[in-house]
């Protein structure tokens, strides 16, 4: 693929801290690296110097629908003639997309094992779910989507159980990450001062928004449960803080530059309920953090348990929660032990980088541009 293309990226919404726009911006740039021009066809809330290249298409997105409505007409009108439309959005039509958000039918299933009877009823007969699986359904046909990338092998299993879509049209594409140099003593002592954290205290870090999702309060839970005020849970992300207050958690909220929060973390704990590939999970790893999470997280398979962490069954098993974080608690005690896991946590990353997803990305594109000549 040694011409020139040019790619339309497929992206509802914005958030400034969100895992989806920070993978998209970074394809974008390496494409555009390559010469390739990238147009992003998004909602008004893009900041315009947020996307590399500033080209951006605006598109109505008050709802999902609105939104897929909206992208046809852009390409029917705007004069732009696209090579290939990579979507991280449930919009049929797409030649490529991406399964960061993971299926919508499966997370309901997952999640309906958690919610009250009430809120079973009300999740069956929202429009807000019902339009997302009607799209999603449509999506997941071969000669609606030539390609999809999943990130994980139990997303690439549901979507060919779930929907039947051709296997051999899969593709399995990890999320990477910059590589990063190993925090050195003294980096990890000015990021604890920085964010007041005494030098003696445990510090077991939690990042993400949509919070019920990711088991924020299962991870509450279990801090709690270990009865240690040298033990605090520290949360990067935005959500109702109220709800879930606590004397064992500080909140940061939105953090845009997270290096020096998990250069002063001792431990990672993410006890999702439902995640395809997480890149904090991936970023924390980077770190060297020993990572805490359940089987619904995609990082999960990638992971060795008792060298990069625990891998637990069930999110919400308090018991098993609290047993892994005092185990890797006592660990991390040991010096030489502590070291010997967050290396293994830092090369275990290191082969998950940006280069190799863009990389793999682009043999996809080759693929279906090879394809429709």
């Amino acid at each position: 693929m040694h011409q020139s293309l040019t790619i339309g990226f497929l992206r509802r919404g914005y958030s400034s801290t969100g895992g989806v726009e920070a993978y998209l911006k970074g394809l974008a740039e390496g494409l555009r690296g390559e010469g390739h021009r990238v147009v992003l066809l998004g909602t008004s809330e893009w900041p315009e110097s947020e996307w590399p290249g500033g080209e951006i298409l605006r598109c109505k997105g008050a709802t999902l629908s609105e939104y897929s409505a909206e992208v046809l007409r852009q390409k029917a009108t705007s004069g732009v003639r696209f090579d290939l439309i990579l979507s991280v959005e449930k919009v049929p039509g797409c030649d490529l997309y991406r399964t960061d958000e993971g299926l919508h039918k499966a997370w309901l299933a997952q999640r309906s094992r958690y919610i009250s009877p009430w809120a079973r009823m009300f999740q069956r007969i929202s429009p807000k779910h019902r339009e997302k699986l009607r799209l999603e359904k449509q999506l997941f046909t071969p000669e609606t989507t030539r390609r999809v990338i999943s990130l994980s092998h139990k997303i690439s299993g549901e979507i060919r159980d779930l929907y039947g879509y051709p296997e051999n049209q899969i593709a399995l594409i990890r999320n990477g990450v910059p590589t990063r140099s190993a925090c050195t003593p003294e980096e990890r002592v000015d990021a604890r001062k920085e964010l007041g954290i005494p030098h003696d205290e445990k510090v077991v870090l939690f990042v993400g928004t949509g919070w019920e999702r990711k088991g924020l309060r299962f991870a509450i839970n279990a801090v709690e449960s270990l009865n240690d005020q040298k033990v605090k849970l520290l949360v990067a992300g935005k959500g109702a803080t109220k709800r879930y207050a606590s004397p064992s958690v500080r909140f940061l909220g939105g953090v845009r530059e997270m290096t020096m929060v998990y250069d002063a973390a001792d431990l990672f704990l993410f006890p999702t309920l439902f995640d395809p590939f997480p890149l904090a999970t991936l970023e924390a790893l980077s770190a060297g953090l020993p990572v805490i999470t359940s089987a619904a997280n995609g990082v999960s398979e990638i992971m060795t348990p008792g060298v990069h962490g625990e891998v637990i069954s069930e999110p919400s098993e308090s018991s098993a929660l609290v047993t892994v974080l005092r185990k890797w608690l006592g660990i991390l005690n040991d010096p030489a032990k502590a070291l010997q896991a967050r290396a293994a946590c830092a090369t275990l990353a290191s082969e998950f980088t940006l280069e190799k997803n863009l990389n793999e990305t682009l043999a996809v594109i080759r693929e279906v541009i090879a394809e429709r000549e």
